[in-house]
């Protein structure tokens, strides 16, 4: 059963899909920032992130009639974000292992840790550049289990929902993030440890 807020947003997705552009705003308004900042966390990159941004919008825009208010616009939207991420994060592999089969010897897979000098310069802390790190060894669903359930707050009922899988599913991808980032942290902890000894 549709909640009040979920009836309104179905009214505003119903009013945008018929070109009514003011509706459009409100909807770019209320979503643009929470959307970018779970793009930004699943891609590791603003300007990516940037980028299926747009492609969400898009996409939306085409499909705006197949919104049926049974979660608000924004875990919509966020849906559609996720697929796309997915996609850009496969496309990502494909380039990669083609690139690495003509050049192997050319390629080092490891993303490069910031230079502490650039890091400081930029006003980010090393465990600002080890927390992105780590959150890039998850793996999407992981990423965004975390994501959702510890910085956007929701239940994990609603997590669920917007990844697309059972809540006890849900439950295992946070778990396993956690403890993933953890590990990965604490590693890192240890190694910024030895280097200062």
């Amino acid at each position: 059963m549709a909640t009040t807020t979920h009836r309104q947003d179905q009214d505003l997705a119903r009013r945008a899909a018929q070109g009514d552009e003011r509706a459009w705003r409100a909807i770019y308004d209320e979503t643009c920032q929470p959307l970018f900042n779970f793009l930004c966390f699943q891609a590791g990159d603003r300007e990516t992130a940037r980028d299926l941004l747009q492609d969400t919008y898009i996409k939306a825009l085409r499909h705006l009639h197949g919104y049926r208010g049974e979660g608000s616009l924004l875990s919509w939207l966020r849906g559609i974000a996720l697929r796309l991420v997915l996609d850009w994060r496969r496309g990502l592999g494909r380039r990669l292992r083609q690139l690495v089969s003509v050049h192997r010897e050319d390629f080092d897979l490891d993303l490069p840790a910031p230079d502490r000098s650039e890091a400081q310069e930029a006003g980010l802390s090393v465990t600002g550049h080890a927390f992105q790190a780590a959150l890039r060894e998850l793996s999407p669903k992981q990423r965004a289990c975390l994501v959702l359930h510890e910085l956007e707050e929701l239940p994990f009922a609603d997590v669920a929902r917007e990844v697309g899988c059972a809540e006890a599913t849900a439950r295992v991808h946070h778990h396993r993030a956690t403890q993933k980032m953890r590990a990965l942290l604490d590693h890192r902890a240890d190694e910024m440890g030895g280097q200062q000894a």
